[in-house]
């Protein structure tokens, strides 16, 4: 990969920074609406911390009230409903073409910005079941040992990582973490179908 592409890929990651940061439920809830996506907070868990880093910004995050386990939610939109400014349309109308037929290389990038630099196999799951299962047109997953390193991975071990891709709407993350494969997926489980698009 060439590093002048390597580094507008990372632009792309950090890019809602320059529009709106979610804290809370009410926040995350007004950028999905803004660019075309739900979210249903499963029943049982803590909203978590944001944490500021330089590999993967990220808008909202939950917990498990009594496990080490958290998901965090990253959504980069590729058109929103309704645009701030005309700046903010410049900048995402531009991207367009490129966000639409590149978002694995993207899901790459962001792999790499996790790991350190390590590429792990990953799954790209059915058409079909993408379609009914998250309303989406692509979608993959993979499961990774975090860059200890790192400041997105601090305090964790592990992480699942799911993408999912419409056209013209948005690429959205799920980011399990935890610090042990035990029951990992029984943790991801109640969380697996929150965040669609519609």
């Amino acid at each position: 990969m060439k590093l002048s592409k390597y580094f507008y890929l990372v632009a792309i990651l950090l890019l809602p920074s320059i529009f709106t940061f979610g804290q809370n439920l009410s926040e995350f809830k007004t950028i999905l609406t803004e660019c075309g996506m739900t979210f249903e907070k499963p029943s049982g868990f803590d909203e978590s911390k944001i944490v500021e880093n330089a590999d993967m910004n990220y808008e909202y995050a939950l917990k498990y009230p009594d496990k080490d386990f958290i998901i965090r939610y990253a959504v980069r939109p590729i058109t929103y409903k309704f645009y701030a400014n005309s700046e903010v349309k410049n900048e995402l109308e531009g991207q367009k073409g490129f966000r639409n037929s590149q978002y694995e290389i993207i899901f790459k990038t962001v792999m790499l910005n996790l790991t350190g630099g390590i590429e792990y196999k990953y799954t790209v799951f059915d058409t079909e079941a993408v379609k009914s299962e998250f309303n989406a047109d692509w979608g993959v997953t993979t499961f990774v040992d975090l860059n200890p390193n790192g400041e997105f991975g601090k305090g964790y071990k592990y992480c699942m990582i799911v993408a999912i891709h419409k056209r013209d709407i948005a690429d959205a993350y799920y980011f399990y973490l935890s610090n042990t494969k035990d029951q990992f997926m029984d943790n991801v489980d109640p969380l697996f179908h929150s965040l669609k698009f519609e």
